[in-house]
């Protein structure tokens, strides 16, 4: 983390930095899951029906964010907290929005859409020898998910419905 805080613009989400955090997280919500990213433990461990949401890591998306006011805090405030003249850079760079309404600093959470927009996905039925009429996936005229018992590779799914 040291050579983190001397060099900050070498992270980005595709960085090594970004890949050690993600799989630090995933061990923390299971020691077990051998995923590396935290989108990806976060379907394996919702999909499973092991979490709710509320136990689930956070998001790819989010996590940056949350990692780049870390950084702010700890390269720029703490750092420099001896020092007389602080260079700070400009916080919407770190993770930061400003509320002109309330004139204050406010964190971005993610750049992520809003999840109620996708929630039609989270639908999913308990079929598990192939979807008729009582699927709840074929009432609501969507295809099932990996979400679904069936994972997906039922006749919902075919082309030819």
């Amino acid at each position: 983390m040291v050579i983190l805080t001397e060099d900050l613009h070498s992270f980005t989400l595709e960085s090594v930095h970004m890949q050690r955090i993600e799989r630090f997280v995933v061990l923390m919500y299971s020691k077990t899951c051998g995923l590396a990213t935290v989108d990806d433990a976060r379907c394996h461990l919702f999909s499973t029906g092991s979490r709710s949401l509320e136990n689930i890591p956070p998001t790819r998306a989010a996590l940056f964010q949350h990692v780049k006011r870390s950084l702010l805090q700890v390269s720029f405030i703490w750092k420099q907290s001896t020092t007389c003249h602080q260079t700070i850079p400009v916080f919407h760079q770190w993770g930061w929005e400003h509320d002109e309404h309330s004139q204050v600093w406010l964190p971005v959470w993610t750049t992520l859409p809003d999840a109620s927009k996708a929630c039609a996905l989270l639908l999913h039925c308990a079929c598990t020898k192939g979807c008729r009429q009582n699927c709840k996936c074929c009432r609501a005229d969507l295809h099932c998910t990996t979400l679904c018992k069936c994972k997906g590779g039922c006749l919902n799914n075919s082309e030819d419905q």
